[in-house]
């Protein structure tokens, strides 16, 4: 073992912990960006378990060219995947939703639209409760501009 495991890890082990590591981060922003690195990680691990890749220099290489061609080749398919462009496009904008999750001012919070939860946003001062009815205002990626109904 060498000083960077210190005799403990394996690199095949501390590649898994980043792996997994990196798709729970994934899981909590869904910005499908961090699933690749993490999925590139997974593959470096058993590569380097199977003895494919035994020191750190090609790890490094197998983990970039394959979280990079990962994110490269399926970012846009996997978004399209679990966001279709019909669940929150232009037509969402002036249909109701119900706020599920406080929004408060200059936070997110999370509103219920078509059946989903969705994060939404205010750009006004006050806090919409949950419980209230919004306006969808915009979109801006997966999350909703919304305006509280008077």
């Amino acid at each position: 073992m060498d000083a960077l495991t210190g005799g403990v890890l394996s690199y095949s082990l501390l590649w898994a912990i980043i792996g997994i590591i990196l798709i729970i981060a994934e899981v909590a922003t869904m910005s499908f960006f961090l699933i690749f690195f993490g999925l590139g990680a997974l593959l470096t691990a058993l590569l380097a378990w199977s003895g494919i890749t035994p020191g750190i220099e090609s790890q490094l290489i197998v983990f970039a060219i394959s979280s990079l061609a990962m994110l490269a080749a399926l970012r846009g398919f996997a978004k399209n995947l679990f966001f279709s462009k019909a669940d929150a496009s232009q037509d969402s904008i002036g249909q109701r939703a119900l706020v599920s999750k406080a929004i408060s001012a200059g936070s997110e919070g999370a509103v219920t639209f078509r059946g989903t939860e969705w994060i939404a946003f205010s750009d006004t001062s006050e806090t919409i409760p949950a419980g209230s009815t919004v306006d969808i205002i915009g979109t801006e990626g997966i999350r909703l501009k919304v305006r509280r109904i008077s």
